[in-house]
């Protein structure tokens, strides 16, 4: 120990006395280690922190799959919920919800809550049990019983407060009284954006063999002891075979029961990227080690006189060993201290990046673990980049360090090691840059696709109207239209509308029926996204028609029902153009006739980047619904300056409907491919920090190559050679070094660019351009990097050199 603290002390006023060194090595280690720590915090948070439910290996993600139309991922019906609830062989316990907006009345301010409408064996299923109060009862299943709900703790602590007497409390919800039963633990809030938790009590229609195919609850399931995934897979296949045979009606389209891990589910396509990005960042920081390693072999060969002396005096090498080490990992502490400061300012930074679009983002923090990364990784590199030095250092020769005739040379294993950590140095940092071109490429055709609606001046928002005083089309429809009429009003308003779900949100399909048309054995009718809306918002949106024409006033509720259809809808189920006149009828409750009167062309109002699919606009005055989007759009293009008077009108109307999710078309556009932009701007900037940091290197390896052969150039220009002969002959140096890099690199981007097939759109994963682009400017970098050394080298006066030994 007294050994140790007399090589910290000295490591201490060693790095004192070079502060510029020290400062350029903690720097590159805090950029290093620091975006490592955030991006592993990310990566913890949302893959690695197991979820707050037992045993969550064993819960399962129960969809309906059907392989012809390559669809899969569906919603259950009630009744096929049910027969999943039958299969004891595979499952211990089966549970649905579905979600729904509500209003918190009785308060000074209405709230918005979303809320969960769980069946019984929902907290069962996902191994949680209250942390106050009950769980829900199988007699709460039933309509009339069913006016109790749980709280989230997030919803406990934010709306009352924690107090611990909310059991038994009444609320109102949409008007009616609801019974506080329990309150969940922290942390414990399924799917994400619940607010609190209420009984599913469907109705004798909704749990009825005819509405089969109304598919609208998200079905989960925790495996028996011992039994896999596989051997469930397995299972479930033979009761989709079972199931078609006992209902050939419902069997075309190859439908199958699809499991998958609710983690997985709960992430969604996310993994991939996020281990992509936590490889990436592990690159910058082998660039941010060579570099500073470059930095110690440059600073072991000013020291070889002092090795030298200390080694005569009876310094082992193992002494000297340590003694290095120790300067090494006093360089790594001190940059793993700034950089988890760095981590903790960059972890804020990409969560307010990533938005909502990023799942489990309540859970990314600096934990223990994140800590220990930190620490781990410190220490790591310190090794890393300090154990070659080191060894280095402490065999100098020291005959010839003691006679000073070392000087001017630049070969040796010394000038070996610093040219091959250059040229790794270059090779990762041409694989970044290759990667962040091919997510950058994809990002912008990403945001050349036509959403088939203009988002630019529009303004969104939701509102959800109480079941007690709007519980009729009529009550609905009156709200609708004096609303409707009153924003029409407000100075620099163009158009209003309204729909059940605003472009690039959440879903809600239907299984369909064609009038006249029976399915064939092979013919797949996929569900249909549909959606309701009043008459002017497709003008609001920006729907351009294409034959016939858009639902209008009198498409009211005592009016034959119509319905407007996309391209994709039309061309895929009436090729021959003859998709007008034509009747259709949703698989949903009250479901009359509807005749396609209008088709329009296509508008992504599912995702930008997944295939069209087909779309059904419906009128909201003859449907009618009580959970409402509404989009405006300015006059001026400028959408939050109509966010007042909007709010506003609503209050006029009732005061007791809350107006949320306020924000501009634009923003919801953006947040769609938050996940893909976060990644395009992550492998940019750490692209740009490796090449920083790889041009730096070279700079300094042809720099200190030049300042060790100074008498030999000076010899040479003695000699008769001109300046443009030095200048060759050192940027000879400097892009053979780059050239080695660039080959090596564009090798390893091959493999990276396999790697990233599935995450890009619209680009080949080996598209030339890039790889071309890449190593195009790698190589200019690269060559600026060694012409500014090489131009000092010209200026080396002969005289002075040859004086200088």
């Amino acid at each position: 120990m007294e050994t140790f603290l007399q090589d910290l002390r000295y490591a201490l006023r060693t790095l004192g006395k070079s502060p510029g060194f020290t400062l350029v090595a903690v720097l590159a280690l805090a950029l290093g280690i620091g975006a490592n720590s955030a991006v592993f915090s990310v990566v913890n948070g949302v893959l690695l922190r197991p979820p707050p439910f037992a045993e969550p290996d064993r819960l399962m993600d129960v969809s309906n799959d059907f392989g012809r139309a390559g669809r899969k991922g569906l919603s259950s019906s009630v009744v096929e919920y049910r027969e999943y609830a039958e299969l004891p062989s595979v499952f211990s316990s089966v549970a649905a919800f579905t979600d729904d907006d509500v209003t918190l009345t009785g308060v000074d301010t209405p709230q918005h809550l979303r809320v969960v409408e769980a069946t019984a064996s929902f907290f069962p299923t996902l191994g949680v049990r209250p942390a106050l109060g009950r769980d829900f009862t199988r007699d709460e299943e039933t309509a009339g019983n069913d006016r109790v709900v749980m709280l989230t703790h997030q919803t406990w602590r934010t709306h009352f407060s924690q107090d611990p007497e909310v059991l038994g409390r009444t609320l109102q919800l949409d008007g009616e009284p609801y019974t506080v039963v329990g309150v969940l633990p922290r942390g414990v809030t399924y799917p994400a954006d619940a607010d609190l938790y209420k009984p599913f009590a469907p109705s004798a229609e909704l749990a009825s063999e005819d509405l089969r195919e109304t598919r609208f609850l998200e079905v989960i399931a925790r495996l028996k002891p011992g039994v896999t995934m596989e051997a469930a897979a397995r299972d479930l296949a033979r009761v989709s075979q079972a199931l078609a045979e006992a209902h050939p009606k419902y069997a075309q389209g190859k439908r199958t029961i699809g499991l998958k891990s609710l983690e997985d589910e709960v992430v969604g396509d996310v993994r991939g990227t996020l281990w992509l990005l936590l490889g990436a960042v592990g690159f910058v920081l082998l660039v941010a080690c060579g570099s500073v390693a470059n930095l110690l072999l440059a600073r072991a060969a000013a020291r070889e006189r002092e090795v030298s002396i200390r080694a005569a005096l009876g310094a082992g090498r193992g002494r000297l060993l340590a003694q290095f080490l120790t300067e090494s990992l006093l360089l790594s502490l001190m940059g793993g201290a700034l950089g988890l400061l760095l981590a903790m300012w960059g972890t804020d930074v990409l969560l307010a990046l990533v938005g909502e679009s990023l799942p489990r983002a309540a859970d990314v923090r600096l934990d223990t673990r994140s800590l220990l990364f930190t620490g781990g990784v410190s220490l790591l590199s310190g090794l890393l980049f300090g154990l070659v030095p080191a060894l280095q250092a402490s065999r100098a020769d020291l005959n010839a360090a003691m006679r000073g005739t070392s000087r001017g040379t630049t070969g040796g294993r010394s000038g070996r090691l610093r040219s091959g950590l250059v040229v790794g140095q270059v090779a990762f940092a041409l694989v970044l840059l290759v990667g962040a071109g091919l997510f950058g490429r994809s990002l912008l055709v990403l945001l050349s696709v036509d959403p088939g609606f203009r988002p630019e001046g529009v303004l969104t928002a939701q509102l959800s109207l109480p079941d007690t005083r709007y519980d009729t089309p009529e009550r609905q429809g009156a709200f609708q239209r004096e609303l409707l009429g009153r924003l029409q009003a407000l100075p620099g308003v163009e158009s209003v509308g309204f729909t059940n779900l605003l472009p690039l949100g959440r879903s809600m399909t239907f299984g369909f029926a064609i009038d006249g048309r029976t399915k064939g054995p092979d013919e797949v009718w996929p569900a249909v996204q549909f959606r309701t809306v009043s008459p002017d918002y497709p003008r609001t949106l920006g729907l351009k028609l294409r034959e016939g024409r858009l639902l209008e006033e009198t498409d009211g509720p005592g009016a034959a029902w119509a319905v407007v259809i996309n391209k994709t809808f039309a061309d895929g189920y009436w090729p021959q153009g003859n998709a007008l006149g034509q009747r259709l009828r949703l698989n949903r409750t009250g479901a009359q006739w509807a005749t396609v009167v209008g088709i329009v062309e296509d508008a992504r109002e599912w995702s930008l980047d997944k295939p069209m699919v087909p779309m059904a606009y419906y009128s909201l005055a003859q449907l009618g619904g009580a959970n409402l989007a509404l989009a405006v759009r300015s006059k001026a293009g400028n959408p939050e300056s109509l966010r007042g008077g909007v709010e506003a009108a609503l209050r006029e109307v009732d005061r007791n409907v809350p107006l949320f999710g306020v924000a501009p078309l634009t923003r919801l556009v953006d947040e769609s491919i938050g996940s893909r932009r976060l990644a395009a701007l992550l492998m940019g900037l750490f692209a740009g920090t490796a090449l920083l940091l790889a041009s730096l290197g070279l700079a300094g390896v042809i720099g200190y190559s030049v300042a060790q052969r100074t008498r030999e150039l000076g010899i040479r220009m003695a000699l008769g050679a001109a300046k443009s002969d030095v200048l060759v002959l050192v940027l000879r140096q400097g892009v053979k070094l780059a050239g080695l890099g660039v080959l090596l690199g564009l090798g390893l981007s091959l493999g990276l660019a396999h790697l990233l097939r599935t995450l890009l759109y619209g680009v080949t994963a080996y598209d030339p351009w890039t790889f071309a682009g890449v190593a195009a400017l790698l190589s200019a970098v690269a060559l600026l990097a060694t012409w500014l050394p090489a131009r000092r080298a010209t200026r080396v006066d002969p005289i002075i050199a040859l004086r200088a030994d």
